[in-house]
């Protein structure tokens, strides 16, 4: 069975929370890594971490458009928004294994 927009739109709505709620943790573990880092070392956290925060407002975007999105309109967004979620979730995952 397919979902409908809104079911995906709330679907992608809370990957994202979670996502978030796992940053959260995640950047603090990388901010105390940070005090004892070199500047080297700063410098790629702080590069993945900006590539991060992009991906995240890109997948904010993607939600938007879901939400204005017509009926007809909407299956396109919605493969949009799952490549975005792909990408995003990747980014995260190598930000935190390239850091732990």
């Amino acid at each position: 069975m397919t979902m409908s927009k809104d079911e995906f739109q709330r679907k992608m709505k809370q990957q994202l929370d979670d996502l978030n709620a796992k940053w959260r943790s995640e950047r603090q573990k990388f901010e105390e890594m940070a005090q004892h880092a070199t500047a080297e070392v700063l410098k790629k956290v702080e590069k993945e971490c900006e590539e991060f925060r992009q991906l995240r407002r890109q997948m904010k975007e993607k939600i938007i458009d879901l939400e204005v999105a017509s009926e007809n309109a909407w299956e396109d967004v919605k493969a949009k928004s799952e490549a975005s979620w792909k990408e995003l979730n990747e980014s995260f995952n190598k930000a935190v294994s390239r850091f732990k």
